[in-house]
């Protein structure tokens, strides 16, 4: 079921996305690959990295969102295993892991999918130079890798997001501006 909202969310943003089974669905914005996994049973049966990897196709994603009714239960149980992945075997994966509620779906999945272009902007285009210094580092104008102007359902109103990024310190921001 949150699955459905997912692409139906991700094609009112103009993102392609593709079903790649049940409880799986991957989207690419630029180079970035986002994962949007939608469990239906209410705790995982991975009991390995392998199982993981074959499920949810985690080594060739950027960013995985997990859409539960309690995600961050979920997002523990996998960054464990990524860890254990790590430290038993060494494979490390780099992949971002990010929960959002099936309660509060709408608005978290414009957060997640923010959080998750502010994660790798570098990977979203070439970028623009902007007037803005990057308030880290102070040696590099900021680029501008992605605007988008879309209608928020978290602040009700049409805004302009956009994500930023310095090639010199991997400073990053996203910034979003109200219209209405």
């Amino acid at each position: 079921m949150e699955c459905n909202a997912v692409v139906e969310y991700l094609g009112e943003r103009g993102i392609y996305a593709e079903r790649k089974w049940v409880e799986l669905v991957v989207a690419s914005v630029g180079a970035l690959r986002i994962g949007f996994w939608c469990p239906r049973e209410e705790f995982p049966t991975f009991d390995d990295i392998d199982d993981l990897k074959k499920s949810l196709h985690i080594d060739s994603l950027d960013v995985l969102v997990v859409v539960s009714y309690r995600p961050y239960v979920l997002v523990d149980y996998l960054s464990s295993l990524l860890e254990r992945a790590h430290r038993w075997y060494g494979v490390q994966f780099d992949v971002k892991l990010l929960g959002v509620s099936s309660v509060d779906l709408e608005t978290g999945l414009e957060e997640a999918l923010g959080k998750a272009m502010v994660e790798k902007p570098h990977k979203l285009g070439g970028g623009v130079k902007s007037e803005y210094r990057c308030p880290q580092c102070t040696k590099e104008y900021l680029y501008l890798y992605r605007q988008e102007r879309y209608f928020s359902r978290k602040y009700r109103g049409r805004v302009v997001e956009s994500i930023y990024g310095c090639p010199a310190c991997s400073f990053r921001a996203r910034r979003v501006e109200l219209l209405d």
